[in-house]
């Protein structure tokens, strides 16, 4: 019994965390673009998803992992690019990633021919994936599994760094999402025009070039972070999320006006639609 007991503990210590932003910054996220919807996507969203708000089916991809038969979509929940490197530098995986999820679920949105179910699918996995393109360790570092290996402490308490930033930053500051989403949902309108623009590599790249203020962490084997780490980091946790709430309802307000795709927005699909094909001939 000893013996399976520590065996259990080391497995679990090495884990990849279940999770994204938890369920708190995933709501927060939802709860801002639900706020910034125009009056056609709101329709569409009633259409689509009956009462439930942007919000509530934030948290859905994650709430599915429990089923053994769903695992296939964990690899569509993070995406690896090493320092000094871009998305383009490495073939990817056959299984998918976040970036090809998000494309593939923001184009089966725009599809007229898809059922409403794969629709509403499609939906509730661009919702929760954009929330997780700007947590900094979902374009994360393959060796640490995106900071789910890096062992540190929170408030004494054993943890992972991925961990820290999923929940336990947003949960520190003991708001609800709704509370959260009332004090980040304020734009100014040069961030709002500066943020409603690029793509999801674009926005990708973002998250990659804060990681090195992620892991600026205190020297010394045993790593305890507390409120110096949370007070240096907590403005790069806000942006993100305020950004990602309100580029939601930006990708969403196009998709629902039925805006056309650009000529670079089609070309980043081929050349991800290419790299695929050529994974899985070999």
């Amino acid at each position: 019994m000893k013996n399976f007991m520590i065996i259990f503990v080391c497995i679990a210590f090495y884990i990849p965390n279940a999770f994204s932003w938890g369920k708190t910054g995933h709501r927060i996220v939802g709860e801002i673009a639900q706020r910034n919807l125009d009056p056609k996507s709101i329709k569409a969203l009633r259409e689509l998803a009956g009462h439930d708000d942007l919000f509530r089916l934030s948290t859905w991809p994650d709430e599915i992992r429990s089923d053994p038969k769903m695992g296939y979509t964990s690899p569509w929940h993070y995406v690896s690019i090493a320092n000094g490197k871009t998305y383009w530098d490495q073939k990817r995986s056959k299984d998918g990633d976040l970036i090809e999820a998000l494309y593939r679920f923001e184009d089966v949105l725009r599809d007229p021919k898809a059922t409403k179910d794969n629709k509403l699918d499609a939906l509730r996995f661009l919702v929760h994936m954009t929330g997780d393109l700007h947590q900094p360790l979902h374009v994360g570092l393959a060796e640490d599994r995106g900071g789910n290996t890096v062992r540190v402490k929170w408030f004494k308490t054993e943890s992972n760094l991925h961990t820290v930033w999923d929940d336990e930053l947003i949960d520190f500051e003991k708001l609800s999402f709704t509370e959260y989403a009332n004090y980040l949902n304020q734009f100014s309108k040069e961030d709002k025009k500066d943020w409603e623009k690029g793509s999801f590599i674009d926005w990708a790249k973002e998250s990659q070039d804060l990681r090195p203020k992620v892991y600026d962490l205190p020297a010394g084997e045993s790593v305890n972070l507390s409120y110096e780490y949370s007070y240096k980091v907590k403005p790069i946790v806000e942006l993100r999320l305020k950004q990602a709430g309100l580029r939601l309802a930006y990708v969403l307000n196009k998709i629902f006006s039925q805006v056309k795709l650009t000529n670079d927005e089609i070309t980043i699909r081929k050349k991800i639609l290419e790299n695929v094909q050529s994974i899985n001939k070999e």
